[in-house]
């Protein structure tokens, strides 16, 4: 039956609705899906009580039909986060946060742009601290790409729900929960605004963490209303910055921090990947993307440089093959035990 409805049949359905609005918003709709007489529309718009309103009667007069079981609509568009606004000062940090006292030290491992090695990264320091003998928590909330699952070797792992909780994928010491094990594997996300934050939520609160003595959060890239959220509603113990050495990756490696500073999050320092290739024939080290960036940085912001992590095949396939660097590899745990001291060493300084 789904093959008889398309775009321009749902939009017919959408446009006789007579509400204020509803030709302004209809104009807006960015993709309509229709897939086994499901409905999905994406629309270029900020989630308000206005667009609910709409929302609701779209479904309404959408479902009614018969060749259609459900409809669901996404926002995808959202407001700029406002630093200035509703950032706690040092006198109400307590205040207005989650109760997440079981959870131990809660790090954020941030980026400010994608592809620079984050989800290795926080994987294989998560790894490290529970080998250490640390129950650790780690928690993916890089929604639109979560990575964390294949990378530990869970990523054909089934949820489990007991007394209405999650049951995080457990690894020796290790507890991972992920909203990419919440979903297909090749189902895009596309979420902003409210369902988002509530996606976010639910890992934070619906999951059965139990008592940890760290709580590692793998964020997405980027320094948007999710980073600015998490700080305002999470007391976080600190967060690491990852970059590469190139300009553009330091830029927004810069923002990064501007946010952390800017809601009063304590910075831990910085991690360089990429640093550099050392040729496996001759030993040089080549510095493929620049040198010593990371280093100026660290330097202009009076923040600690917690390490340099090479351009390494092996690491690549580390991660693509779900078995962590640090697990496998005798440099890899000589250089993620050192990186894991440096953060231990800027904790105690908290």
């Amino acid at each position: 039956m789904s093959h008889f409805v398309n775009k321009e049949y749902i939009l017919n359905i959408i446009k006789k609705i007579e509400y204020p609005g509803n030709f302004d918003l209809t104009g807006k709709i960015e993709s309509i899906n229709v897939s086994e007489q499901k409905v999905k529309i994406i629309v270029n718009s900020e989630f308000t009580s206005d667009t609910e309103k709409l929302t609701h009667l779209w479904q309404s007069m959408i479902e009614k039909d018969n060749k259609i079981t459900s409809c669901s609509v996404i926002y995808t568009k959202h407001r700029a986060p406002n630093l200035k606004q509703n950032m706690s000062s040092k006198n109400q940090q307590f205040l207005n946060k989650f109760d997440l006292s079981h959870l131990g030290k809660i790090l954020f491992i941030a980026s400010g742009k994608g592809g620079v090695g984050k989800s290795t990264i926080s994987s294989n320091i998560a790894v490290k601290i529970a080998e250490m003998g640390f129950k650790v928590g780690l928690m993916d909330a890089d929604i639109y790409g979560p990575s964390q699952p294949k990378m530990l070797g869970l990523n054909n792992s089934k949820v489990e729900i007991k007394n209405k909780k999650i049951i995080p994928k457990k690894i020796g010491n290790l507890s991972m929960m992920s909203m990419g094990m919440l979903f297909p594997e090749h189902e895009a996300i596309i979420w902003r605004g409210p369902m988002l934050m509530k996606g976010l939520q639910q890992l934070l609160l619906d999951v059965a963490w139990g008592n940890q003595d760290y709580f590692i959060v793998d964020l997405p890239p980027g320094t948007g209303d999710i980073h600015i959220t998490l700080a305002q509603k999470v007391l976080i113990s600190g967060a690491i910055v990852i970059s590469t050495p190139q300009d553009i990756s330091l830029i927004d490696a810069k923002k990064a921090i501007a946010l952390y500073n800017k809601t009063n999050t304590k910075i831990l320092g910085l991690i360089e990947n990429m640093s550099y290739f050392e040729c496996s024939r001759c030993g040089e080290k080549h510095n493929i993307f620049s040198s010593g960036g990371v280093k100026k940085v660290t330097n202009s912001e009076n923040l600690a440089h917690l390490g340099s992590i090479p351009l390494s095949k092996d690491i690549m396939e580390c991660a693509d093959n779900g078995t962590p660097y640090v697990l496998h590899n005798p440099e890899g745990k000589e250089l993620f035990g050192e990186i894991v001291k440096n953060i231990f060493k800027q904790l105690n300084h908290v």
